[in-house]
Parts: C-alpha cells; structure tokens; sequence
C-alpha cells in the first residue's frame, strides 16, 4: 500500500450517498441514529461542497484572466468577487449568481462592419 491514502469518488456516488441516508433518516425512528446520520449527512455535504467550491473558484479566476486585457471593468468586478469568495465573505451559491450577473451587464465586445 503507497503513502497516498487519497480516493476519488465521483459526485454522482455522492450524490446517492447523502439520498440514500436522507431517506433512511426518514424511515428511521431511533433519535441516537438520526443524529448519527445528520453527522454523516453532514461530512458528506461539506466534502461535496469543498469541491464544488474549489471549482466556482477556477472558473471565476480563468474568465478573470481571459478578459483582463478586453474589458478592465468586467476583469476588477471578478477580481473582487473572487477575492470575497477566497476570504469566505459570500457563500459558492452568492458567488455564481454574482458571476452571472457580471457577465451579463458586460457583454463581450462586438465589431459592427
């Protein structure tokens, strides 16, 4: 066995991991392994939500450098955003609904011939 204990597993297995003990939360009627569960219910979540994180995070930063030269204003708004979602001043989901909205009040230059 080699030094790196790392395991990758897909977010579709994730996924069924948290409804599959979502629904055995339900059918269960004992609070010791509810509350068992809310806690797995809840390390599985955060692992998900790390990743998802991570990737909010690259793809604010590749359109951060992919219009710093075209548009200088769009390029400070997504620098800001991605600097407030680095520090954790705004949550992943605030984070996408601003970087829509940045798009889409910049749209991408157009030559009229």
């Amino acid at each position: 066995m080699g030094i790196n204990n790392e395991v990758s597993i897909g977010v579709e297995s994730i996924e069924k991991i948290i409804k599959e003990l979502d629904e055995i939360s339900v059918l269960c009627s004992e609070p010791y392994l509810k509350i068992k569960i809310e806690e797995l219910l809840g390390f599985v979540s955060s692992i998900v939500n790390s990743e998802s994180k991570s990737s909010v995070e690259d793809m604010i930063f590749e359109k951060m450098v992919e219009v710093k030269n075209s548009s200088p204003d769009l390029h400070l708004k997504l620098y800001m955003l991605y600097r407030n979602l680095v520090s954790g001043r705004i949550s992943k989901e605030d984070a996408i609904i601003s970087f829509e909205s940045s798009l889409s009040l910049f749209p991408p230059d157009v030559m009229v011939y």
